[in-house]
């Protein structure tokens, strides 16, 4: 990324603060201005104590100590703080629209990009900019301090001004050595700790799974390679910044020796006065603080480069174009849906899952989708949800295409149970409240009993306020698809897709959920992708698809009868 696409996104989301940043400029101005004066008024009042001038050395000193608490409580405190509250407004709001637009992304994104490497765009890159951009100010400020601590240098000595010159010189050069360096090795790291943020936060979530299958030691074995490897790079990127430093240190170094040499020679033939030489002992640590923040911003702005680019890929699609929704606001729908010569493929590689496809599924009717492995079931689900988008043909839900709705209709309209619904880590009262905080608990209550799920919660010691666990561990399987049919039907959803629904249920737990499906029938479109045969043979309609088409479509009793491979499926279960 060059330096003017940085310039140009500091400017895009740091543009909203620049009230703050015009007031926290002013401020550090002033404290600019103040600090060019510290090294006037030291060498004035070691000339006059030089020249006998003793009480108006002391005036001096006095006049030097109000300025500096002049600068310290108030200019130089006061600017820091406002250039503290825009960074952290900027930082708010790149990490919440990472966050959003992270929303947006199709599924693909989330297939080929870890969990880990997203939050970490969110979270950490966000931190990194603002953070940069802060050090940015402050190099800026001390620059416009140093230029006119120059114009000072200059005007007492050339020569003095012309080492400083040379020093710089000298320090940019071996910058553009060590800095690229830097954002290579900063770039690396960064991929390791998506690495390892992914697999902490999925090894994390599946630790009693992990337990169970008695791979704990293993897991951790991985888990630590992954670490050692990101802390060796890591480890490898801190020598080169400290070889970096210590290069710049000794250059300081170098140059304070030579200045006051200088300066000394100066005085010996009567070409400057003790006044400067004292002056300069005090500037001459600017000019190295400068240079100090230099190579922290250098350091700082390679990895600024890396979460830039990051960040900018996902606030600029760069990588994955958004969702576009339309702007149909319809959410009254019978529930009539239709597939129209569809045509999709996940890769062209892999070739056409649904090939020329058409598919009417009626509403108020139970509907099941059946067929083997691999021939579309749950891709039709993919495409009606939006997941994916098809190369050909439309999908309309009562006539309507489904990239007309807006994106709050087309999600009020539709609502799916998976077999293992994703449950937020909060009480049961809490995931019903995320859809709508001011839900009563009657109206949830309600809803529970319709999913066959109330009389559990209300027999737990704190019924609806039970802390559920972090992926709803603390239910079984049936219980979080019960507590997912409530979930939906609070959400008043017209269509209601089961994915597999039922598949790993026992007997019990499935009557419950079939039960629970059977409530919702006179009011909802139901439609079911089932392996189980056994689960759906009371279905209204099945569809028996095969090779992405729809091969029979009738009652059980029909295509046991009339169907050689639905028979074939339903025989292989029994």
């Amino acid at each position: 990324m060059k330096f003017r696409e940085i310039v140009r996104f500091f400017k895009k989301y740091f543009g909203s603060e620049k009230k703050l940043f015009i007031k926290s400029f002013i401020f550090i101005f002033i404290s600019a201005i103040l600090g060019v004066l510290y090294g006037y008024l030291i060498g004035e009042a070691t000339q006059k104590a030089t020249e006998g001038h003793f009480f108006i050395a002391v005036m001096i000193l006095l006049f030097y100590l109000i300025m500096a608490l002049l600068d310290n409580l108030i200019f130089d405190r006061l600017g820091k703080i406002c250039i503290k509250k825009a960074c952290s407004n900027t930082m708010e709001r790149i990490g919440y629209g990472v966050y959003y637009k992270v929303g947006l992304l199709p599924a693909r994104a989330f297939e080929e990009k870890t969990s880990g490497e997203l939050i970490n765009r969110v979270v950490n890159d966000s931190s990194t900019i603002t953070e940069t951009f802060r050090q940015f100010i402050n190099v800026f400020t001390t620059l416009f301090t140093a230029l006119l601590i120059f114009i000072y240098v200059l005007f007492n000595s050339w020569i003095v001004a012309l080492e400083i010159l040379l020093y710089f010189s000298i320090f940019y050069l071996f910058s553009k050595k060590f800095l690229p360096l830097i954002k290579e090795s900063q770039k690396e790291i960064t991929e390791e700790k998506d690495k390892t943020v992914a697999e902490v936060n999925e090894t994390i979530r599946g630790i009693r799974e992990i337990r169970a299958l008695g791979i704990r030691k293993r897991i951790n074995e991985v888990v630590k390679k992954i670490i050692n490897i990101t802390f060796i790079k890591t480890k490898k990127q801190m020598v080169d910044e400290e070889n970096y430093y210590a290069l710049a240190y000794s250059l300081g170094n170098g140059l304070e020796v030579i200045v006051f040499i200088t300066c000394i020679i100066l005085i010996s033939v009567g070409k400057s006065d003790i006044g400067f030489f004292m002056a300069m002992t005090y500037y001459i640590y600017r000019f190295t603080f400068l240079i100090e923040w230099v190579m922290n911003l250098g350091s700082s702005l390679q990895k600024t480069k890396v979460a830039i680019e990051r960040v900018d890929e996902i606030l600029g699609n760069r990588l994955y174009p958004d969702i576009v929704f339309g702007n149909l606001d319809k959410t009254d729908i019978v529930g009539n849906i239709e597939f129209k010569n569809v045509t999709f493929a996940y890769s062209e590689k892999e070739g056409s899952v649904l090939k020329d496809f058409n598919l009417s599924l009626p509403s108020n009717k139970k509907i099941a989708i059946v067929g083997k492995s691999g021939q579309g079931k749950s891709t039709i689900f993919n495409l009606l949800l939006r997941y994916f988008e098809p190369q050909q043909g439309v999908i309309l839900i009562d006539n309507y295409p489904i990239d007309d709705f807006s994106e709050d209709a087309f999600h009020q309209n539709i609502a799916i149970i998976r077999q293992d619904p994703f449950i937020f880590n909060k009480t049961i009262l809490e995931n019903f409240h995320v859809l709508d905080p001011y839900l009563s608990l009657k109206k949830i209550r309600s809803a529970c009993k319709a999913a066959e799920i109330d009389d559990y919660i209300m027999s737990l010691p704190n019924k609806y306020d039970t802390k559920i666990g972090e992926g709803g561990v603390n239910l079984s399987g049936g219980q979080k698809q019960r507590l997912a049919i409530a979930r939906a039907l609070l959400k008043d959803s017209k269509i209601i897709l089961f994915d597999e629904a039922t598949s790993a249920l026992d007997n019990e737990n499935q009557s419950k959920i079939k039960q629970a499906i059977d409530n919702l029938v006179k009011d909802h479109t139901i439609v079911i992708v089932a392996h189980r045969l056994s689960t759906i043979i009371d279905a209204d309609i099945i569809y028996l698809i095969d090779d992405g088409k729809v091969v029979a479509e009738g009652t059980h009793k029909e295509l046991l009868k009339n169907n050689e491979i639905y028979k074939t499926l339903y025989n292989s279960e029994n």
